[in-house]
């Protein structure tokens, strides 16, 4: 660990009812340990670590429900957590999934059922720019679609990270008026 910059943990906590199939999952779980340490990479990157050294900052995510996009969702939760603790970030982190529909068709933000049957990509991109700060693929793509697959997550990327900006300001501006009053 470098002592000049900010450590950053990340806990996940599944709930046994958060699914239709209600499986108590075990605190090490390989698959959510996996999704924390991703996600602690990613922000690692993103924030503005510099300015409080010697810092730790524990992310908790608990997870109620779940109908797909379980790691998409994780990573927005973490950037709109960490803009509303006033930690200082480069820029949004925002994350979509995208499966193949028919492997020809993108299909974006597919549901846990969607998931299941076709092959699909979670990418999160740091602002608007066609950076992949994180791409997780756990199921076989054509090469051929791949890029395709890839352009369309990363546009809904920018697609969600223009709404968390809206409603960043729009939550600022209401707690900035309800002070003045």
């Amino acid at each position: 660990m470098n002592l000049d910059s900010t450590f950053l943990s990340v806990n996940i906590s599944v709930s046994p009812f958060s699914t239709v199939d209600r499986k108590k999952r075990p605190r090490n779980d390989r698959r959510i340990q996996e999704c924390a340490m991703s996600i602690q990479r990613t922000f690692q990157e993103a924030i503005m670590g510099h300015l409080h050294s010697r810092t730790e900052i524990v992310i908790s995510l608990h997870v109620l429900a779940q109908d797909g996009g379980f790691f998409a969702a994780c990573i927005n939760a973490t950037s709109l957590a960490l803009i509303d603790a006033g930690v200082p970030m480069y820029d949004y982190v925002s994350a979509c999934s995208t499966a193949l529909y028919d492997s020809i068709s993108p299909l974006l933000d597919p549901n846990n059922a969607e998931e299941s049957d076709l092959p699909f990509l979670t990418v999160a991109t740091i602002g608007k720019t066609e950076k992949v700060s994180m791409l997780l693929l756990e199921s076989k793509v054509p090469l051929d679609r791949l890029e395709s697959l890839i352009a369309v997550t990363i546009s809904g990327c920018h697609s969600l990270r223009d709404q968390m900006d809206r409603q960043v300001r729009k939550h600022g501006h209401l707690r900035i008026t309800k002070r003045s009053e």
